[in-house]
């Protein structure tokens, strides 16, 4: 009498490798990278306005300025930072610089288009053109800030410290793209899951295997 066929497994009793799980882990890791990249603007433009998140009593929670302002409006005569009372959650009324959002927004979209977005840092640039646009950008970037110094409201002692933050920001976004490293990674990422799961799928594949 033939001998019936060995049931190996059903697909359902497969159960996903580590392999597949590091592989989808490392993808949603690079994937959440290049997303945060374009809050980084948002988040930079709290920087400038000197604001900070506060966590109130009831747990709720609001931006506070902290800090001066890179760029604050001023009084046209006397040059002064303007100033104006802003009530806290507490109650308290507290003096706080009115923020040159005009200014703060030109500096924002020169840094968008410098690097802080999300097509730069998938982007395959050698190390030569990444130091010749810092060149360049640092050049306009010294010319925009010492033009713009008095209408935004720049301390003249601080305006080299304005200048290196904001270079350096660009600078950072820049090299994260040196010689395509992170195009590289993800391209490799993905072939890792497209490997894995090819494995997986031709092993769910063999559902029953016959003795000879």
């Amino acid at each position: 009498m033939e001998t019936p066929p060995t049931q190996i497994q059903s697909p359902q009793n497969f159960s996903y490798p580590n392999q597949i799980r590091e592989a989808t882990q490392a993808m949603a890791s690079l994937t959440k990278l290049l997303l945060e990249s374009s809050s980084t603007l948002s988040t930079l433009r709290r920087e400038f306005r000197g604001e900070a998140l506060y966590q109130k009593e009831d747990g709720s929670s609001d931006w506070v300025q902290i800090s001066k302002p890179i760029f604050v409006k001023t009084e046209p005569i006397t040059e002064e930072p303007l100033m104006k009372n802003y009530k806290m959650s507490d109650g308290e009324i507290k003096k706080v610089f009115i923020p040159n959002d005009e200014a703060i927004e030109e500096i924002l979209s020169m840094l968008k288009f410098a690097g802080i977005n999300q097509v730069t840092p998938i982007t395959n640039i050698d190390e030569n053109n990444i130091l010749d646009d810092l060149r360049e950008f640092e050049c306009k970037l010294a010319a925009v800030l010492c033009l713009k110094q008095k209408e935004w409201g720049i301390d003249k002692e601080m305006l080299p410290v304005v200048q290196f933050k904001i270079k350096t920001i660009v600078q950072d976004a820049r090299f994260m793209c040196r010689e395509g490293t992170i195009l590289k990674a993800l391209q490799t990422t993905v072939s890792r899951v497209e490997q894995t799961f090819e494995g997986e799928k031709q092993k769910r594949g063999m559902v029953t295997a016959p003795y000879t």
